[in-house]
């Protein structure tokens, strides 16, 4: 095994700029989120229907943090 020194420990990555779109986007993911997550709560959708839903709301809404979620 061979130690190296001076290796960047992370890739530098330019800062996104938060647009009025990108918020409301977020903010419209965030609520229909919320919605589903109440319709699973309330025992009106499965949790493999909330999962599809939510799969599709990220689709739709794209939110801004959307890579850091995972989606």
């Amino acid at each position: 095994m061979q130690v190296s020194k001076n290796v960047p420990v992370a890739t530098p990555v330019p800062a996104r700029a938060m647009t009025k779109e990108a918020m409301q986007k977020d903010f419209d993911y965030e609520m229909a989120q919320k919605i589903t997550k109440n319709l699973l709560d309330e025992g009106l959708i499965s949790i493999d229907e909330y999962d599809r839903i939510s799969a599709l709301n990220a689709q739709k809404f794209s939110p801004f943090y959307g890579d850091l979620m995972d989606i």
